[in-house]
């Protein structure tokens, strides 16, 4: 296509009635804005003004270009008002993705209030345990529950809070297999576990314990998934004894259905992370669901310590 500049020079003279008006309201030399309109009819082939020395007028041709110049540029200058909008307040559609048990347990509520104070911000939420590819255009910010470590080329990968994974297990489990009192009593309890943790068929779990105390627990799981929700479900059933992040399991604990054992006992931190791309360019709706997560989901992650048990 030609020069757009040249139909908003036209315009711009039909608009204001002349090259001298024209070259006032826009700054532009009235000798360029002459060039311009005739390298414009040269191209089309046809006269689009009548000139004199005092005004111009529209030829039939012109009058036909004219309307449908106009109507590009009205586009246009739509176009850039429109991106300008969502440049000065957040506004406009903010696409997140999050794998489901996060979004069940911690992250609603915190989206709930940033949408409260944000009415002009639209979320699309994709709760999903797949790993979804941000370079794809579809998203704009993942969280991820771990170090993620092979996606973070071109990313930035921002550590949101941390959260100790504890050892859970039904009040009814309890009851039938007793509460163990020291971790290496774990060993003759139906253990259930993450596929992350299990290696050759058998669970690793380094606990941490009073007084810098270490332990690794191997023994062959009960039921071994990498779906949290299903693992959730397993434990509140009475199948077995779990290490699941607090916040995860901290609801179940505070309802009774789930009870800490070991308290003085953890697993590694389980750390969260905000992934999204360069702030270079970034609209300020993403901008202010980034900060605000970065303020609130650990203060929303504090709230959900189930306490000592």
């Amino acid at each position: 296509m030609d020069d757009f500049n040249d139909l908003v020079y036209f315009t711009s003279v039909v608009e204001h009635h002349g090259f001298s008006a024209a070259a006032r309201a826009t700054g532009i030399e009235k000798t360029r804005l002459s060039r311009r309109v005739a390298a414009l009819e040269s191209r089309l082939g046809v006269r689009l003004l009548h000139r004199s020395t005092r005004r111009i007028a529209l030829t039939e041709a012109g009058e036909r270009f004219h309307a449908h110049c106009r109507a590009a540029v009205e586009g246009a200058r739509n176009a850039y008002e429109s991106v300008a909008d969502l440049r000065r307040e957040p506004s406009g559609t903010v696409r997140l993705t999050a794998p489901q048990v996060m979004a069940e347990s911690y992250l609603a509520p915190v989206l709930a209030n940033y949408l409260a104070e944000h009415p002009k911000v639209k979320l699309v939420v994709e709760s999903t345990d797949r790993v979804v590819d941000l370079f794809d255009g579809r998203f704009d910010l993942a969280l991820r529950p771990s170090d993620p470590v092979d996606e973070t080329l071109g990313l930035v990968a921002r550590p949101l809070a941390d959260a100790r994974r504890i050892l859970v297990a039904s009040p009814t489990y309890l009851e039938q297999r007793g509460r163990p009192t020291r971790p290496e009593a774990l060993s003759t309890h139906d253990i259930l576990c993450r596929s992350e943790e299990s290696i050759d068929g058998r669970t690793r779990w380094q606990l941490n314990g009073p007084d810098d105390e270490r332990l690794t627990l191997q023994c062959a799981p009960r039921v071994e998934t990498n779906d949290m929700r299903l693992l959730h479900e397993v434990v509140c059933r009475g199948l077995g004894v779990a290490l699941l992040p607090e916040p995860v399991v901290a609801p179940a604990v505070r309802a009774g259905t789930l009870t800490q054992i070991l308290a003085q006992w953890s697993g590694s931190m389980h750390r969260i992370y905000l992934l999204y791309h360069s702030p270079r360019g970034m609209l300020p709706s993403v901008r202010s669901l980034i900060d605000y997560l970065v303020k609130h989901l650990p203060e929303r992650l504090e709230t959900m310590r189930p306490g000592d048990g």
